[in-house]
């Protein structure tokens, strides 16, 4: 099934040029766990992010995320695998990811890039991220 042409999203995404993202399975043994190697971020905004992984956490999947943006640093925050598609075109997974915590500093790096995508108007709307993921 594809996309209909109705825009769905609460929240708009903006994409951050080379930024990464690397993850670990959350949950009581987290902090035992080494990060995954770094992955595309492909767009994020308040609410989660998608990027391009090697590896499928799956659905309902709890991950500790860094996303990482060059200049500015690395955001931390909580999230589950809302849902995850194999790429036609790669041997990786397109993964989006529902936020369910981001606190301190990486709440305010969050408004900021946030905010500094609305004024560089940023914005990626369905149909051009659409136009994107299919040349991956």
């Amino acid at each position: 099934m594809g996309w209909s042409g109705r825009e769905r999203r609460k929240k708009k995404r903006y994409g951050l040029r080379d930024s990464l993202v690397r993850y670990k399975a959350g949950g009581l043994f987290s902090p035992f766990r080494g990060l995954s190697p770094s992955y595309l971020l492909l767009n994020f905004s308040e609410t989660g992010c998608h990027f391009i992984s090697k590896e499928n956490p799956g659905p309902g999947t709890a991950l500790d995320l860094r996303v990482e943006v060059p200049g500015r640093g690395a955001l931390g925050a909580k999230g589950f695998v809302a849902w995850s598609r194999k790429s036609d075109r790669l041997d990786a997974y397109r993964i989006g990811i529902q936020f369910t915590r981001v606190t301190g500093r990486s709440k305010i790096l969050l408004q900021k890039l946030l905010d500094s995508a609305l004024l560089e108007n940023i914005d990626i709307t369905t149909k051009v991220y659409l136009k994107e993921i299919e040349k991956l």
